[in-house]
């Protein structure tokens, strides 16, 4: 079963999607709010390189899950064939 048809068989697999990229934005939101600053004399607990990393790793996650629903409008399957005939 290809996502395309899980999508469409089984609406519960989009709004699992958007509710997984919400709390992704609430927490990345999270992570924003309570970062210090990047140049923090301490390096223990929570400080701005930490948050840097934290939300470039939270949005790569969310730009994964933005092809996943990239995959699920799709209509052709196969690539186009080369040579064209």
């Amino acid at each position: 079963m290809s996502l395309r048809t899980a999508g469409r068989q089984n609406g519960l697999l989009t709004a699992a999607l958007l509710l997984f990229v919400g709390w992704t934005v609430l927490t990345l939101l999270n992570v924003a709010a309570s970062a210090g600053p990047i140049a923090a004399s301490e390096w223990i607990g929570q400080h701005g390189i930490g948050g840097v990393v934290g939300g470039v790793v939270l949005l790569v996650l969310i730009g994964f899950t933005v092809a996943v629903f990239g995959e699920l409008g799709e209509q052709n399957p196969e690539p186009e064939e080369w040579p064209p005939q």
